[in-house]
């Protein structure tokens, strides 16, 4: 696989052409770019590599510029020491957004999101398509909190729930923070052994159900955690079947 580390600097890169190479002796770092300058010249002359790795404040401007003056499609992950550019870095091909210093296993964990990937290269003559890939199920949501974006992981998660037109996501320690997603969209992107989708407007994990109990008209009642406010919970009469075999898979 070849990488492109987009950093101007010197212990950082040296770091983590370090750090890539004990994770997989196979990664080829075929540049250094520590400039906007010459990350222009290098990806003009050269073909894209496999993944970059990009920070974000370089010498001489910031590494959006690039990606907003060149059509790069290949996937990126950023690694920076300021949190404030995450939204914008999820708006570029980015798979993953990583805090200076780099924790190993962070890095193992985004190579591996990466490696992870489906994509293919379709060529018609001299001319390559659009690298392609297909993600699979959300591991991460970037949210707002107050004035600030946090990233909350999905094994953080404790349920979804929809109410007056806003989704919010809730989490294992009851923080209720509001997610951009609809709830048919975040169906798709959790892992359908996780998360079922008990109602129109609540979507849970498995790890945040307390109890469960029969009730009237063929529907189940769940106590969850965490409970909301004297909140009942139930199971759809027309999921109560699909529910109790997701619980026995």
């Amino acid at each position: 696989m070849k990488v492109v580390l987009i950093e101007d600097e010197r212990f950082s890169a040296e770091r983590l052409v370090h750090l890539l190479a004990q994770i997989d002796p196979s990664i080829e770092v075929v540049a250094i770019l520590p400039s906007l300058e010459k990350c222009l010249t290098w990806f003009q002359e050269h073909p894209e590599p496999d993944l970059i790795f990009s920070d974000i404040q370089l010498e001489d401007a910031h590494s959006f510029e690039l990606f907003s003056q060149l059509p790069i499609k290949a996937p990126i992950i950023f690694t920076t020491a300021y949190d404030q550019y995450a939204l914008q870095a999820f708006k570029q091909n980015s798979i993953d957004y990583l805090l200076k210093p780099i924790d190993p296993e962070e890095l193992k964990a985004a190579l591996k999101k990466y490696g992870e990937l489906e994509y293919r290269t379709q060529k018609r003559g001299l001319k390559t398509e659009q690298l392609k890939w297909k993600e699979g199920y959300k591991e991460r949501f970037l949210v707002k909190k107050g004035s600030q974006f946090v990233v909350v992981k999905i094994s953080e998660v404790a349920y979804f729930k929809s109410d007056q037109k806003l989704c919010y996501l809730i989490t294992h320690d009851h923080q209720k923070l509001v997610i951009d997603q609809t709830l048919d969209q975040l169906t798709e992107q959790t892992d359908p052994r996780k998360f079922n989708r008990i109602s129109r407007n609540r979507l849970i994990s498995l790890e945040c159900i307390r109890k469960i109990h029969n009730h009237l008209n063929g529907r189940l009642k769940l106590e969850l955690h965490p409970a909301e406010d004297e909140e009942e919970i139930f199971v759809s009469r027309e999921r109560v079947q699909a529910f109790k075999e997701w619980l026995d898979s």
